[in-house]
Order: C-alpha cells, then structure tokens, then sequence
C-alpha cells in the first residue's frame, strides 16, 4: 500500500477537482481501507507484550492488513455503511442525496484500492489468499518515502495551479 500521506495527497487533488462540495469527506473516504491498521495497532496495544521499537510496533500493526477493508467486493457495502455514518454526523453531507454521498465515498474507497494495486502483494479478493499488483510503485521503506515525497510535490504544484487559474479568472 503507498503510504497514509500518498493516498491523502492523491485523494486530496482528485476531490478538488472533482468533489469540491465534499473534499474532506472524499479523503476521509479514500484513507478508510486502512481501517483495518489501526485495528491491529489497538489489537496489539491491548493484547501485549508491547513493541520493542517504533518499526516494531509498525510491522506488527499490519496483523489485519489487508482484509476485509480492502477487498474490492466489500467496498460497495462498506462504503454504503460510511455514506450513511456520514450523513448522520456531517450537516453537510445531511443535506446531499445519499446516492450523491455514496457516490463521493465508493469513489474514495476504490482510489485508494486502485493505488494499492500500483504495488504488489495486495489482496483485493480477500479472503482468497491471491495476491495482485502491478508492482509499479516500490514496496520499500525508501520507495514509500519517495512515493510520498513525490506526492507532496504533485499536491504543492496542483495548489499553485489551482490559485493561478483562480487569480486569471
């Protein structure tokens, strides 16, 4: 999977260009599958013994990952669950049509899927032990940090695209 500030990033532009009204629902959306990391972070803070070191504790929050979240035939029901989550408790998303927010959250959910299969070893049909990816995007430590290092200049440079076209207007 690239990394949390990668699928953030990328998601990030894609809803300014095409979700404008819900951007942050939109990313929100697109981090979800990643769900299942936090999970087994507090699967692993509870159950103990404790991590010896940060890269540790990183490794072995992965114990989840990926399943059920990011597996492509659960994401339409998943995502049906978010948009109506998020209409409970966003004003905003309340007064949009479901189908408009669901739309905005599958959206999200399949991005993020779709990055994830830039790289290799990921699980779309989870929880059939068959790995997919188009092993594009590098897997290691050092990959995901130019992975996001690129992906926080594609954002800087799509910001200053953005507020020029805004100020020729």
């Amino acid at each position: 999977m690239p990394d949390p500030i990668t699928h953030a990033s990328a998601s990030y532009i894609f809803a300014r260009h095409w979700f404008k009204k819900h951007k942050l629902l939109f990313v929100i959306a697109a981090l979800s599958p990643d769900i299942d990391v936090v999970f087994g972070s507090a699967y692993i803070l509870f159950t103990g013994p404790l991590p010896s070191s940060i890269g540790d504790f990183v490794n072995k929050s992965m114990i989840f990952h990926p399943s059920l979240s990011a597996a492509i035939w659960f994401t339409p029901f998943y995502s049906a669950f978010l948009a109506w989550g998020f209409r409970r408790i966003s004003k905003k998303a309340a007064t949009d049509r479901f189908s408009r927010i669901y739309i905005v959250v599958l959206t999200g959910a399949l991005l993020h899927i779709g990055f994830d299969l830039l790289q290799t070893g990921n699980r779309p049909l989870w929880p059939f032990d068959m790995t997919f990816g188009l092993d594009f995007l590098p897997y290691s430590p050092a990959g995901r940090f130019w992975t996001m290092i690129i992906s926080i200049g594609i954002l800087m440079l799509d910001s200053v695209v953005v507020s020029r076209f805004k100020r020729s207007r």
